[in-house]
């Protein structure tokens, strides 16, 4: 019994992207709509907001997908049945095509972010600069080398990794195992990397430190995004010496599955990953509506205490 049926990953998949389009709509909303008093509205989008629309696209589109395989196919999970090849046969390609398009979406998300921090933080520290500008060409030359080390992982004849016939493809392809563990180990330490980034400079800012710690929170939420990550990367670490990620793996008669690999299904994670780098990267964007609907909401309250005490001269 698979503990991750359709029945639950289809609600979880709908969940998470719709709670990220939600705020990638709200995030251009603010951008091209909301002025906080008594700010003038720019109506401007920047790099951050094309990267994080990008990122969204191609997590809507390995939503899509990962629909298609819950029904037609095996929602993440391995079948070696003879009598279900329709379903063998859609779970490759769904394979495949998610590990392909997946670089693009974490590339995009981190780009995201990184450009955000430095419309925050790169005008006020050159040292902050030249970091940021480092760590934006390291993820988009990481993004990119993976999508092409995985659409190439065959060389020319990439359709040996969606064939029936995973003999042809164990043959005459890389290594797909040590390729898939060094993308979930380097995508842990880029997230790392590009959350850390703001923390020492935040800390900096004339500020209180109950909004330096506010302001950190926000910027670290995306460590839920990594918690996912970590969980992928232990799967794939547990599965890859048991030969489990090669081509056309078949278990050994009574093999025993380690609990990991029942435990964690990646294909969810990878999903639950994207979704929350979706989610982290719109957060900072949206503090000034926040901020606006808190002093708002004081200044209604200030409003009715005054009313109530019949000084209504006390408020402007």
């Amino acid at each position: 019994m698979t503990l991750y049926p359709p029945s639950t990953t289809i609600p979880v998949y709908a969940v998470f992207t719709g709670v990220g389009i939600a705020l990638t709509s709200l995030r251009f909303w603010v951008r091209l709509c909301y002025s906080p008093q008594p700010y003038p509205r720019r109506n401007k989008l920047y790099l951050d907001d094309y990267f994080i629309l990008l990122g969204l696209l191609v997590v809507c589109a390995c939503t899509g997908i990962q629909f298609y395989n819950a029904i037609h196919g095996g929602s993440g999970e391995a079948i070696s049945d003879k009598a279900h090849m329709a379903a063998v046969l859609v779970e490759l390609k769904v394979d495949f095509s998610m590990i392909v398009i997946e670089k693009i979406a974490f590339g995009a998300i981190k780009l995201s972010l990184l450009f955000l921090y430095r419309r925050i933080f790169g005008f006020c520290w050159p040292s902050f600069r030249h970091l940021n500008n480092a760590l934006i060409w390291i993820i988009a030359l990481w993004s990119l080398s993976f999508f092409f080390a995985d659409l190439l992982l065959c060389g020319a004849h990439p359709e040996l990794q969606v064939g029936l016939d995973q003999a042809l493809a164990r043959d005459g392809c890389g290594d797909k195992g040590a390729l898939l563990i060094a993308f979930a180990a380097t995508s842990v330490l880029t997230d790392l990397m590009v959350l850390a980034l703001p923390l020492p400079y935040i800390w900096r800012l004339p500020l209180r430190r109950t909004k330096k710690v506010m302001a950190s929170v926000v910027f670290l939420l995306g460590g839920i995004s990594v918690l996912a990550g970590v969980l992928r990367l232990t799967f794939l670490s547990v599965a890859y010496p048991t030969g489990r990620l090669n081509f056309g793996y078949k278990a050994p008669p009574r093999d025993k599955t380690p609990i990991v690999l029942l435990a964690f299904n990646p294909t969810f994670w990878v999903m639950v990953e994207m979704c929350m780098g979706v989610w982290a990267a719109n957060l900072p964007v949206l503090a000034p509506l926040v901020r606006g609907m808190n002093e708002r909401y004081r200044g209604g309250s200030v409003s009715q205490k005054a009313s109530s005490s019949g000084d209504t001269g006390a408020v402007v």
